[in-house]
């Protein structure tokens, strides 16, 4: 989906390239799962997930009020029946019956190795965890704290994109900030 389909408000925003990543290596096909979207910003992770997929179920934890505003706004822009919205500071109490398909954090607040390991316990085994970072500091972080817990398949990847625009009589790259991906597999403990 293209930046420009999204109400956007001045929540930053995953551009269009590294969801495009991010969603790929979540490995989602289009059968009846559960995506939890943490630290969800303005959705875009998400709602893309619901748009894409509509027999995935897609629930996003949100502690941000404007952010959450705007994943409501999108989601009416959407007409999705597929997504659900808690605001709140990750992690949250989520019945442990309640376990997910997929994992995408995007957003820590600061309780980055606290949220890996309960989103791993909210993981199906074989579930895929796929994480966002702008701070290298943080990717490093979570790159460790992972390398210890019952995880496979770790990759990392920056992402650099830059988009053509015309400068007066010329053209240059614009470029975004620069994105660390990081994937994985749960396996059995």
């Amino acid at each position: 989906m293209k930046d420009e389909v999204f109400i956007r408000g001045k929540v930053p925003m995953t551009k269009a390239e590294v969801r495009a990543v991010s969603i790929d290596l979540l490995e989602l096909d289009n059968s009846s799962k559960k995506l939890l979207d943490v630290g969800a910003g303005t959705g875009s992770i998400g709602l893309q997930v619901a748009c894409n997929y509509p027999k995935i179920h897609v629930t996003a934890i949100e502690r941000n009020p404007d952010a959450v505003a705007l994943i409501k706004q999108n989601k009416i822009k959407f007409g999705l029946q597929n997504i659900d919205i808690i605001q709140a500071y990750a992690p949250v109490e989520i019945a442990s019956t309640n376990k997910f398909d997929a994992i995408f954090i995007g957003g820590s607040g600061g309780n980055l190795t606290e949220i890996i390991d309960w989103s791993l316990q909210h993981l199906k085994t074989n579930g895929r965890l796929v994480l966002n970072f702008i701070l290298v500091e943080n990717a490093l972080t979570a790159m460790q704290h992972l390398e210890k817990c019952a995880v496979s398949e770790i990759t990392m990847k920056q992402i650099q994109v830059a988009s053509w625009h015309k400068l007066g009589v010329g053209h240059y790259f614009e470029p975004q900030n620069p994105t660390i991906v990081i994937g994985c597999k749960k396996i059995e403990e």
